[in-house]
């Protein structure tokens, strides 16, 4: 992968993260009561923890010539690399799990306030992920 490949990336990250944060604009119960805005918000969220997790691996690899073991994994160890400083790596690593619960439909049953928070809190850890990785490529 290419930087080129990956700033490509870093601005997909970007457009879903904005789009993430109109579809949680509304109050978390207004959020809760349409199905179609909460698939939209998941999917989003999805594609981001997806789309660095990738982006993750790329850097993790050329420096170690190992893959994480995980998405979550792929966050700790771009801190290992010093492209993350930890407490970021931290806060994004905790995305992965969300992500996993969403993909593999377990542990949420159907509480929908956590993702919403969840995904909240995220969308400024990823606007700074995209902001270090940017510079980092640069």
């Amino acid at each position: 992968m290419s930087n080129l490949v990956v700033a490509k990336k870093l601005e997909q990250i970007l457009s879903l993260l904005s789009e993430l944060e109109k579809l949680l604009d509304p109050s978390v119960g207004t959020f809760t009561k349409n199905s179609v805005h909460i698939r939209a918000a998941e999917r989003d969220f999805q594609l981001i923890v997806d789309l660095a997790s990738d982006i993750n691996a790329f850097f993790v690899l050329a420096k170690t010539s190992k893959t994480p073991d995980s998405y979550r994994e792929s966050f700790l160890d771009m801190a290992k690399i010093g492209i993350l400083d930890d407490s970021l790596a931290q806060k994004l690593s905790n995305t992965a799990r969300v992500r996993n619960i969403l993909v593999h439909e377990y542990d949420f049953e159907e509480d929908y306030v956590k993702f919403y928070a969840a995904a909240k809190e995220s969308i400024d850890p990823y606007r700074q992920y995209t902001k270090v990785v940017f510079e980092h490529i640069s």
